[in-house]
């Protein structure tokens, strides 16, 4: 199979195939930070998710990452989500909570570009993180939009329903 190199080329794979094809299509991209230009936004001492794509089959995702950013720890709304790292490097950290309702991490790895990582609500929560000194791109695929999830908060020790939202929108689709 051809190698995936630019993101309307993923979008019109994504097109053509079954949901349960979708990982098969993941595994064939080779995307560069410049196939990504005209989509990244970014901002200081966080992260910013720009909608590069969004049918009711899929999400496209690519969130920046500046120094030291991170995600709360979250779920998917009963979605697949791959994560295809474009440039620098991110962690993800796994979580599952044990019989107490206490979070216990599972697994945890670093993302170098080109590496890909999978997540779904069965195999718990996670949480990713810029703790690097430079900045980071990832791609985000989502089986079908998420439009909310459980996302939790340290304060309350306890998951919240949390709707997502863009900073960005620029829908190639």
């Amino acid at each position: 199979m051809d190698k995936i190199n630019t993101i309307e080329g993923l979008a019109q794979a994504l097109d053509r195939v079954s949901e349960s094809e979708r990982s098969q299509i993941v595994s064939q991209l080779d995307l560069s930070p410049e196939a990504f230009e005209a989509f990244a936004t970014w901002a200081e001492e966080g992260y910013t998710r720009n909608c590069v794509a969004r049918t009711d089959e899929y999400e496209l995702l690519l969130l920046c990452w500046d120094q030291q950013a991170e995600t709360p720890i979250h779920g998917h709304g009963g979605q697949d989500c791959w994560v295809y790292q474009i440039e620098g490097t991110v962690e993800e950290i796994r979580v599952k909570e044990d019989e107490n309702g206490d979070l216990q991490e599972t697994h945890r790895m670093d993302l170098a570009p080109g590496k890909i990582s999978y997540m779904h609500d069965r195999m718990g929560y996670h949480q990713i993180r810029n703790p690097f000194r430079q900045r980071a791109m990832t791609l985000h695929i989502y089986a079908k939009p998420i439009d909310a999830c459980k996302v939790f908060d340290p304060k309350n020790e306890q998951f919240e329903v949390k709707e997502m939202e863009y900073d960005t929108v620029a829908d190639i689709a």
